[in-house]
């Protein structure tokens, strides 16, 4: 019993041997996850940018009724970076322009809330290389369930029956869905521009080698090589 023992602690010695890695492996780990964290920063960066000039965009853009660039840029940043960050960028673009927009906050702004939101999510539904179509589609499917939202709200709010008030709202709505799609156009031109400006092509590359050097590195090693401050 105690030499089976002592035969499987000499071949886990043996096998964590084989993993182990050089400590030039190390350092190439350590400069990884430092270039993946620098990549995580600027994702950020990116997104508070959108929301700055989706912003922007829309207060200059009021004059034109149901013309707006939010939806623009919550599908944008739901392609590039998920779902999550583009509801984000769409919920936070809406509150913040709410501000300086005739009309402001309101009753209303959680529905230009949801809105948004959803926008942004179904822009993370995306794949890499997806199709002019498949943007259309989403922005179409995006934009339809804008309208649907706000005049739920607007027949809620003021006690109309909403098939009035989609039908009262009928040509806005053609204008906002005509107006998306022309703006959607442009799309995977602006995503292929910030992915490659802001270089993040370099992530998945960065997530390939870390994965193959964690792979060879020991269970406890790898623990510790997790808990060592950044």
């Amino acid at each position: 019993m105690e030499l089976r023992l002592l035969t499987k602690k000499r071949s886990r010695k043996k096998i964590e041997a084989k993993q182990e890695i050089a400590p030039e492996q190390k350092m190439a780990l350590h400069a990884l996850q430092k270039q993946k964290q620098a990549l995580d920063m600027k994702e950020w960066l990116a997104a508070a940018a959108f929301v700055g000039i989706a912003s922007l965009l829309r207060v200059m853009m009021q004059a034109f009724p149901n013309v707006e660039p939010l939806t623009f840029f919550a599908l944008l940043a739901g392609w590039l970076f998920g779902s999550k960050k583009g509801a984000l960028v769409g919920i936070s673009s809406l509150y913040l322009s709410n501000f300086l927009v005739l009309g402001g906050q309101g009753p209303w702004t959680i529905f230009q809330i949801i809105g948004y939101g959803l926008a942004g999510f179904l822009g993370g539904m995306l794949r890499k290389k997806s199709s002019i179509w498949e943007v259309l589609a989403i922005t179409l499917i995006a934009t339809i369930s804008l309208q649907l939202i706000f005049n739920l709200g607007w027949s809620l709010m003021i006690g109309i029956n909403f098939l009035v008030a989609m039908i009262t709202g009928l040509v806005f709505s053609v204008i906002h869905v005509v107006s998306n799609l022309a703006f959607a156009t442009l799309l995977p031109k602006a995503r292929k521009l910030v992915y490659e400006k802001f270089k993040f092509n370099e992530r998945e590359l960065c997530n390939a080698l870390i994965a193959e050097l964690n792979s060879r590195m020991p269970a406890k090693q790898h623990s510790k090589q997790l808990k060592q401050p950044a």
